[in-house]
C-alpha cells in the first residue's frame, strides 16, 4: 500500500498568464527583425543587391551571418514553443473530440516541428557552404510551415471542435493565408529554378547574391525572391492570428521534491487555487 504524500506550500510557484499570447509578435521580432538588420548589413557591405534578395542571402557572408544564424536559432525556440501550445490548447479544449481532430492537432505539431527545425538548418548552413543541407532546411520550413496553415484552418471549419474563443471567424482567412503559401511556393520554385538555368553574370567576378538587373534571367529571379518574401511574411501573419487563443492560457510551473521517505512531495503557492486543487487530488490518491 503505497504510502500518503507528504503536501508543502511554498510562495515559490510562477505562472505564465497572458505573456503566452505575445510569443508569435516575439517570433515576428526575432525573423523580420533579424533579416532586416541582415539585409543593411549586407546592403551596406555590398554583399547582395538592394532589390529583394533571397532572404537567405541576406545572411551568407560575415558580420551578417552571425546575426542570422543567432537569430534564426532564437526564432526556431519560439516557434517550438508555439506549436506545442497551440497542441495543447486544442487538446484542453477538446478532450471528448472524435479521432480525427485528435488525428489533425498531432499531424499539425509534426509539421510545425518540421518547419521550425528546417528554419534552425537554414541559420546554421549557410548556402555558400553548405548549400544541398541549405537548401533542405529551407524545404522543411516552407514545406511543413504551409502544411501546418492547412491543417490548423481545417480544425476551424469543423463544428465539433471547440477553441474556447471564437477563432471561427479566422478560419477563412487562415485558410485564405494557407493557399497563398502553397501558391507562392510553386511560384517561387518554378522561378528559382528557371531563373538559374538562365543566369549569365554581366560583371563575371559577382556572384548570386550580387544579382544585378544587367544579368540574364534577373526579370525571373525578382519573381522568385518576391514570392519568398511574401510566403516568409504570410506564415508570420498567420502565426500571429494564435495571439488571441494563447492569451486565454494558463501555464503554470508545478515544483516537486521528494521529502525523505522517498516519495514525491509537491510544491505549491498559498494563492493558487488552481495548484491546491490539483495538490489535493494528488494527495488522496
Amino acid at each position: 500500500m503505497n504510502q500518503p504524500i507528504q503536501c508543502s506550500k511554498t510562495k515559490h510557484v510562477r505562472g505564465f498568464g497572458n505573456l503566452l499570447g505575445y510569443l508569435p509578435f516575439l517570433l515576428t521580432v526575432l525573423i523580420g527583425g533579424g533579416i532586416v538588420v541582415c539585409y543593411c548589413v549586407a546592403i551596406s557591405l555590398k554583399h547582395v543587391e538592394a532589390a529583394f534578395p533571397y532572404i537567405s542571402d541576406t545572411g551568407t557572408f560575415p558580420p551578417e551571418s552571425c546575426i542570422f544564424t543567432l537569430c534564426l536559432n532564437c526564432a526556431a525556440v519560439v516557434a517550438l514553443a508555439i506549436f506545442t501550445l497551440k497542441y495543447l490548447h486544442i487538446i484542453q479544449y477538446n478532450r471528448d473530440a472524435d479521432r480525427r481532430v485528435r488525428i489533425i492537432n498531432k499531424a499539425a505539431l509534426v509539421t510545425g516541428y518540421i518547419s521550425a527545425f528546417g528554419i534552425m538548418i537554414v541559420g546554421a548552413f549557410q548556402e555558400t557552404n553548405v548549400l544541398v543541407v541549405h537548401v533542405t532546411g529551407a524545404m522543411m520550413a516552407f514545406i511543413g510551415g504551409t502544411v501546418y496553415m492547412f491543417l490548423i484552418a481545417s480544425l476551424g471549419f469543423m463544428r465539433n471542435v471547440d477553441f474556447g474563443v471564437d477563432e471561427r471567424k479566422y478560419a477563412k482567412c487562415r485558410l485564405a493565408m494557407a493557399v497563398i503559401s502553397l501558391i507562392s511556393f510553386i511560384i517561387m520554385s518554378v522561378c528559382t529554378r528557371v531563373a538559374l538555368s538562365r543566369w549569365d553574370p554581366f560583371d563575371k567576378d559577382t556572384t548570386r547574391q550580387q544579382w544585378s538587373n544587367k544579368d540574364k534571367g534577373y526579370d525571373v529571379h525578382i519573381i522568385a525572391t518576391v514570392f519568398e518574401w511574401v510566403m516568409a511574411i504570410d506564415l508570420l501573419i498567420f502565426l500571429m492570428t494564435f495571439s488571441t487563443e494563447l492569451h486565454i492560457i494558463q501555464l503554470q510551473v508545478v515544483l516537486v521534491r521528494h521529502s525523505s521517505n522517498g516519495y514525491p512531495s509537491p510544491v505549491i503557492s498559498d494563492n493558487s487555487t488552481t495548484d491546491r486543487n490539483l495538490l489535493d487530488n494528488e494527495c488522496m490518491s
